[in-house]
């Protein structure tokens, strides 16, 4: 009988190990080979690459090219991997998510509510697993890669308010992202039709309940087997993908942020059965939730 090899469990990447020390803020600017552990990653923070030259690959879903001009967003707890840095060059920022929720928009743009929608949802959908990989024109690059810059001297300086003038600027970079994904569809998957913005939307708003494909193809007045080739087609993943997702985003929040019992979170997120809670997240991070909870505390 051979033996499978196991796999390689994700290290954990926090933004002290990052450089930031006691700042919920880290901006670097990083030439190759860039200054990244090899292997899988899971950071604790929200990561953004904004590459200035060169190109390389990378994996998050799956092989991706990275050149000049791209804009990767990477939420934490998503993992990822540098497989050939190459030349590339540009700026790292990571953000400590309380930060990124107290600055970011409460929707992302285009995301449509749906008629009897209650309250925000427990995450923005695009956002939850990272499919974003925008290309800015040159004049919105210039002035992202501008506020980068003075992010940076903030940063770095000793002025009075430093680190309240770069919360500023981050929250100018964001708009910025958010202002080119509501005029340009992201370059990682196709614009999305409206069917499958609205389906997106429901999975979003309902992803703690019990749900189904034939549910949310109700929900949007389509066929599942329609929706269900839709939402493949234009997102790359399924409605069982999404949903999945969501709720792994949500059970992180809760373990970060609450005392609530593995087994409490593991109902909270929609899953009745506890071990297979803990093996959905295992397989999304290579670890157990009491795990992950347990790194995400003793980081600095």
């Amino acid at each position: 009988m051979t033996r499978t090899s196991q796999r390689r469990p994700p290290h954990v990447l926090t933004l002290d190990e990052m450089g930031a020390g006691d700042k919920r803020l880290h901006v670097a600017y990083v030439q190759a080979p860039m200054p990244l552990p090899p292997g899988p990653l899971v950071s604790t923070f929200f990561t953004i690459f904004v590459f200035t030259a060169g190109s390389g690959r990378g994996r998050h879903l799956e092989s991706i090219d990275l050149r000049a001009g791209d804009v990767h967003l990477v939420p934490e707890g998503v993992e990822h991997q540098p497989l050939d840095i190459g030349d590339l060059q540009g700026w790292i920022v990571g953000v400590d998510p309380l930060l990124l929720r107290a600055l970011g928009p409460p929707r992302l743009p285009g995301q449509s509510r749906l008629h009897g929608e209650a309250g925000p949802a427990p995450a923005r959908s695009l956002l939850v697993r990272g499919l974003l990989c925008l290309r800015p024109g040159p004049d919105r690059r210039a002035r992202i890669e501008q506020l980068l810059a003075e992010m940076d001297a903030e940063l770095r300086g000793r002025n009075w308010g430093a680190e309240i003038a770069a919360h500023a600027l981050l929250a100018l970079l964001l708009t910025e992202l958010m202002r080119e994904l509501q005029e340009h569809a992201p370059t990682a998957s196709p614009l999305l039709g409206g069917l499958v913005r609205d389906a997106l939307a429901f999975i979003e708003a309902h992803c703690l309940e019990p749900l189904s494909l034939k549910d949310v193809a109700a929900a949007v007045g389509r066929t599942p087997s329609h929706l269900a080739n839709a939402i493949r087609q234009e997102t790359g993943l399924t409605v069982g993908d999404w949903l999945r997702e969501h709720r792994m985003s949500e059970a992180r929040r809760r373990l970060r942020d609450t005392d609530a019992s593995v087994e409490s979170i593991a109902s909270q997120v929609g899953y009745a059965d506890a071990t297979h809670f803990i093996r959905t997240f295992r397989r999304a991070h290579g670890m157990t939730p009491r795990e992950w909870r347990e790194r995400r505390r003793a980081a600095p």
